[in-house]
């Protein structure tokens, strides 16, 4: 059975943060962007993705099963898929205004995809966002589902853990061998979409819209996005 831990859930959090800022430093030092500006347009994603991340537990609550109230800031529910394309468009918003015209989605791709990865596994000692029962055998028992724990449930937070640390090393080897330069945070956002409407099927999230959830309508229209500005990326 597995309780919930808010100490692992915090730890992994900070892990998660100390790692993408580091490889993020080791990636961003190789691009021509200049110093101050790099940081501002990393800021400027970071604070784009943490608002992404909430809205829709603001603007959504019924969909996403959140308080309908403001306090829904202070809470800890939060959504990856929302937050990724939030970063992404405050990184594009930042470059705009600054007038940065260099590609920079290589250097963010792999610290993103691993600080995910790791976060996932707060999810998962927190006992937050776990799936559906099931009677695979390596099911767990959560102490935070419905049933408090009486029941296996697929690990889904290790499942996007594993994804997303998966698509790190995939990026990695593929940018180290200059293979899609400057395509692979594109790749990484239209992978995940595609990922998470797969997943929502075993994971616990009410029906939205006709049978569908509030994750895999976003990631529908998130992925149809992305993928087009791929396509527009690969014919530039």
């Amino acid at each position: 059975m597995m309780p919930s831990s808010r100490i692992g859930y915090t730890l992994c959090l900070l892990l998660a943060t100390a790692a993408a800022a580091w490889l993020w430093r080791r990636r961003a030092a190789t691009s021509n962007v200049a110093d101050h500006h790099r940081i501002v347009i990393a800021i400027a994603g970071v604070v784009a993705a943490t608002i992404a991340a909430k809205l829709p537990f603001l603007f959504f609550p019924s969909a996403v099963g959140a308080d309908p109230t403001l306090l829904t800031w202070l809470a800890d529910g939060k959504t990856v898929l929302w937050g990724l394309a939030g970063g992404y468009l405050g990184v594009e918003i930042a470059k705009a205004v600054l007038g940065v015209r260099a590609r920079t989605g290589d250097a963010f791709v792999v610290p993103v995809a691993v600080a995910v990865g790791i976060g996932r596994w707060g999810c998962f000692f927190n006992g937050c966002c776990h799936g559906r029962v099931t009677d695979w055998p390596w099911g767990i028992r959560f102490v935070s589902a419905v049933d408090g724990g009486t029941l296996p449930r697929h690990p889904t937070q290790l499942y996007e853990s594993a994804f997303h640390l998966g698509f790190a090393g995939l990026a990695a080897w593929a940018i180290g061998r200059g293979i899609m330069r400057q395509c692979w945070m594109l790749i990484y956002l239209v992978a995940y979409a595609v990922f998470r409407v797969a997943i929502e099927t075993i994971r616990v999230e009410p029906a939205w819209l006709g049978g569908w959830t509030f994750y895999q309508v976003s990631g529908v229209v998130f992925g149809f996005i992305f993928f087009g500005l791929l396509i527009k990326r690969r014919s530039d």
